[in-house]
């Protein structure tokens, strides 16, 4: 997977707390093809670098960075 796409999203995720993946595919200016971006996503999902969770609010899965401990 292209770590430069994981270091964007990192770095957005970073600066706004809790995005959904129509407003981080915005934030990126994402032409095209979106499962680059989906698999990208869930790969720092897997690596617990980002957590998916529920905005019953929005009604939308949002994604947040995880802080680090320390």
């Amino acid at each position: 997977m292209d770590q430069d796409i994981k270091n964007k999203i990192l770095f957005l995720l970073e600066k706004n707390e809790g995005l959904t993946f129509d407003e981080i595919k915005k934030l990126l200016d994402w032409k095209g093809d979106s499962r680059p971006l989906r698999m990208a996503l869930s790969e720092l999902v897997r690596e617990s670098k980002v957590e998916r969770t529920p905005n019953y609010d929005r009604k939308r899965m949002v994604f947040k960075k995880v802080k680090n401990n320390g």
